[in-house]
């Protein structure tokens, strides 16, 4: 007794098999490191090309430098390095790539316990190497 369907499920079979792939040749391409939305690492920092800490995050996680907020006037992103505050994102450009240990994204409301008032849209954390 033949199942109605039963060719439509073998002709789909069918095309998993023949769509499966794995032969071949491996990807000479690095595979793509990514990390928390929250978080750069340093392996997805040397998996690229940057010239400076501004270039990563621009590149890597461009939410970060999200004003955040409903208010009419959007409050910038606030950036640190090594706990000490920058003029603007824009000074980001200044820390060399291959100095930058990590990037971490702090939420307005761990940044204003940590830092105080003033971090409407968050931090942009750069870690160093020391």
């Amino acid at each position: 007794m033949r199942l109605p369907g039963a060719g439509a499920l073998v002709a789909l079979a069918w095309v998993f098999v023949a769509c499966g792939g794995g032969g071949g040749q491996p990807s000479t391409e690095p595979r793509a490191v990514r990390g928390p939305a929250d978080r750069i690492t340093e392996a997805e920092i040397s998996a690229g090309i940057y010239q400076n800490a501004l270039e990563i995050v621009q590149n890597l996680r461009p939410a970060m430098t999200r004003p955040r907020g409903t208010s009419s006037t959007p409050v910038p992103v606030v950036a640190y390095v090594d706990d000490v505050r920058m003029v603007d994102l824009g000074g980001l450009a200044t820390i060399p790539a291959g100095r930058v240990k990590e990037i971490r994204y702090i939420s307005a409301t761990d940044a204003t316990t940590r830092w105080g008032t003033g971090h409407g849209s968050g931090v942009i954390l750069v870690t160093t190497k020391r």
